[in-house]
């Protein structure tokens, strides 16, 4: 009866174990919930059996050696949770910080003044990196048939440009844009049909044959030399001063170890994707998620997604005041602290059970209030954690915005059916400016992204990333034509008033036509119209000819039509 009530008693202990570490804040996955708070009690394993009918029960060295080991590995992890700081929260005025951004010197943007759009895509798309495509895939046909494909950079950036052409003026299927009746010039007349469906059925970026076996435990390593170039051409551009982290979802349904399912998300099957974005969109770092990389590892105080914050974060310069923000699923407590110490500030939503010691008002008593009622605490490293009452409570906590200065919002109240001015604390409000910069990404990417059907699933990936090379292209174009337009220096004395301000002088319009546009030498036709001064001839030459394609009116000259 007595070992009956002590097993019972030992159960009921391991249950509130278990329900302990489930609502531990410190970690934001479930592990280890078998280990055993007693020390000294010594875990039983099964003997083996042999077919003679003998066991390894005699083997009591080896057994007492293991049973040594669990043990230290035992008191490592409990010293080192003994070690994890102890926050203590308490209601105080908010000191925020000096939070003045450093930015990076960006160095070349005098020379990207005259850029093509095609060459800002060459910034992150290398010809290395094509050319080592077209070397790989090559190889790979030579492996897969037994002879080459025959393949050049040239002909893989061809396929990039069909690609992108494709997600402009999207049809059924790909044989669509050679049919008579829905023919696409821009696609049909660079390449043929079949050489294009051959070339997407081979490319490759990894030969097969001289693959390590460690390098093999990357379930991405036939992608991982175009993820890593391409990686490395992103971090190249100097970061923004805010930041948001979340995840992407590249859709597919087909068969993967890496699929996975989100039910929350608009693609709930496919692959994800951490990635670090500015607030313009700029994708600067990524990484794919693979599941757990080492399971046996001990959990960190950030827990698992906390560790993925940090790795996106670690190729932010160190104190220059960055800004990162990221959701409740990644949060906690220690996270804004390690931030800190590197000095990148932190905001985002956090849940309760991840912090502990903080006692707030509880959504109830929010209710009460009215919507726009709010609490906060402080800790001890001046980090805030506010829960403000809109529809519902949401808990934000930060390093460097508290709760002033207070705004306002509008929002509809059902009962006297009219807007209202909730109160709005400024935490809130910079949450909401600067947390979509990953969404924004997905909504471009899904803009004008063509889907092509493969049995290589990883090709689903590198598709995507041609995708976001080419928002990033246009990004840092737009980045740069605003540096240009608050680079211009008024010269002269300074003015007066602003009401002395001179109309700018009025300039003849330029040819609006890229430059490697105007000298491929395809459709350039000319015409007959009004006559008009030509575009290179010095003095008051007019001519009745006009090209097309450059929009300029040119004297029927050799010189002349070679240089336009």
């Amino acid at each position: 009866m007595s070992k009956r009530i002590e097993e019972e008693g030992r159960k009921q202990m391991y249950i509130e174990n278990v329900i302990n570490m489930i609502m531990d804040g410190n970690s934001s996955d479930i592990e280890q919930l078998g280990e055993d708070d007693e020390e000294d009690e010594e875990e039983w394993t099964p003997q083996t059996m042999h077919d003679d009918g003998s066991s390894d029960s005699s083997d009591e060295e080896d057994y007492h050696d293991e049973s040594v080991a669990q043990k230290a590995q035992k008191k490592e992890s409990v010293k080192a949770n003994a070690q994890r700081k102890e926050y203590r929260w308490r209601k105080i005025n908010y000191q925020a910080p000096s939070i003045n951004f450093i930015a990076s010197v960006e160095e070349g943007t005098e020379d990207r003044c005259d850029w093509t759009p095609y060459m800002y895509f060459k910034q992150f798309v290398t010809d290395e990196m094509l050319e080592e495509t077209a070397e790989q895939t090559n190889l790979y046909s030579v492996q897969k048939e037994g002879k080459s494909v025959n393949t050049t950079a040239k002909e893989i950036e061809q396929v990039l440009g069909m690609y992108i052409h494709m997600g402009l003026v999207q049809m059924s299927s790909v044989r669509a844009y050679w049919e008579m009746e829905t023919r696409l010039p821009a696609v049909c007349h660079v390449m043929s049909r079949d050489r294009f469906l051959k070339l997407l059925t081979v490319i490759h970026f990894q030969d097969n044959l001289s693959v390590s076996d460690d390098a093999k435990k990357d379930k991405l390593w036939k992608l991982r030399p175009w993820l890593q170039k391409l990686r490395e051409q992103f971090l190249y551009i100097p970061p923004e001063e805010s930041h948001a982290v979340d995840e992407i979802m590249v859709p597919f349904k087909g068969k993967s170890h890496l699929r996975v399912y989100m039910a929350a998300k608009p693609h709930k099957w496919g692959f994800k994707m951490w990635g670090r974005a500015g607030q313009s969109g700029f994708l600067y770092d990524f990484d794919i998620c693979q599941g757990a990389e080492n399971p046996d590892r001990e959990k960190s105080e950030v827990g698992v997604t906390g560790e993925v914050v940090l790795k996106m974060a670690s190729t932010l310069p160190a104190g220059k005041n960055h800004k990162v923000f990221a959701d409740n699923y990644f949060t906690s407590v220690p996270l804004v602290q390690h931030l800190k110490e590197r000095g990148i500030h932190y905001v985002g939503t956090i849940w309760m059970n991840r912090m502990k010691h903080c006692t707030m008002m509880d959504e109830k008593e929010l209710k009460k209030n009215g919507r726009g009622s709010m609490d906060f605490r402080v800790n001890q490293e001046n980090n805030i954690v506010v829960r403000w009452y809109d529809n519902k409570a949401v808990n934000l906590i930060s390093s460097f915005v508290g709760i002033e200065p207070v705004g306002n919002v509008k929002r509809w109240d059902r009962k006297s059916k009219t807007h209202i001015m909730v109160p709005r604390p400024a935490i809130v409000e910079t949450y909401n400016k600067f947390m979509g910069g990953v969404d924004l990404l997905d909504m471009l990417s899904a803009l004008y992204k063509f889907s092509f059907r493969s049995r290589r699933w990883y090709m689903y990936i590198w598709w995507h990333t041609v995708t976001v090379a080419v928002i990033n292209a246009w990004n840092l174009y737009r980045r740069d034509q605003k540096n240009a337009g608050k680079a211009k220096i008024r010269c002269g004395r300074p003015l007066s008033s602003p009401e002395e301000t001179p109309a700018p002088p009025r300039k003849r319009p330029s040819c609006s036509v890229p430059l490697d546009v105007r000298r491929d030498g395809i459709d350039h036709f000319p015409t007959w119209e009004t006559r008009q001064r030509c575009k290179h001839c010095t003095g008051n030459h007019f001519s009745h000819v006009y090209c097309e394609k450059c929009k300029v009116a040119l004297t029927l000259q050799y010189e002349h039509t070679e240089a336009h």
